[in-house]
């Protein structure tokens, strides 16, 4: 591995979104370590994305909040890829708002895929970061407007935008970049997001 190669955590990765940031990363030569919440997705995304893309891709289960896990899969990835590079938090699941109704039971979901899945991950990833004095991380931000979202949808997802601010504060300094970077659409074509996932993947010492 060479200062020019990414390698990759991402969290989220069986998402439509997640599988697209990761099949891009392998295309530019990255690595990626990515996590699935449920064990018949790991096949799934491998498949997706080109089995074991020549060594590039490592995909592991890691439950939501699931911080033994989580710790295990980052010295795997390390161990089968070399050192984390990058780190994108990447889950986001949206919930629309219904009038005069607020289900019942979906704020532990919404709370797995908006904070959890991506927290448990970054927190997994940055004591090796916090050594080495280097890394990226990558956080989905909200979007811009949540009016139409439910009660617990826009909870969660500012939990984890609160989580995104704090773990900015706490790293000035440490040589850690963090980034808060726009959800992506559900489709590739023309998405003016991607660039910017993109761009903020790069590696140390890339061409821009």
């Amino acid at each position: 591995m060479t200062h020019s190669t990414s390698v990759l955590l991402l969290a989220g990765a069986a998402d439509p979104v997640g599988q697209r940031i990761a099949s891009a990363v392998l295309a530019a030569g990255g690595k990626v370590a990515a996590a699935v919440s449920r064990g018949w997705q790991v096949d799934k995304l491998r498949e997706s994305l080109g089995a074991d893309a020549g060594g590039h891709l490592l995909v592991g289960v890691v439950a939501a909040g699931d911080a033994q896990a989580a710790a295990g899969f980052v010295k795997g990835a390390k161990d089968a890829l070399g050192d984390i590079t990058h780190f994108a938090g990447a889950s986001q699941l949206l919930r629309e708002r219904v009038a005069g109704c607020e289900p019942a039971g979906d704020s532990d979901e919404l709370l797995a895929a908006n904070l959890h899945t991506n927290a448990t991950l970054c927190r997994a990833v940055l004591s090796a970061m916090r050594r080495r004095k280097s890394g990226r991380l990558l956080l989905v931000a909200a979007p811009d407007n949540t009016d139409a979202l439910s009660v617990t949808c826009r909870a969660s997802l500012a939990a984890f935008s609160e989580f995104a601010a704090a773990i900015a504060a706490d790293l000035v300094g440490t040589g850690i970049g963090v980034e808060t970077v726009p959800a992506l659409g559900g489709s590739s074509a023309g998405d003016p997001h991607m660039a910017q996932w993109l761009a903020a993947l790069m590696p140390t010492g890339a061409a821009s």
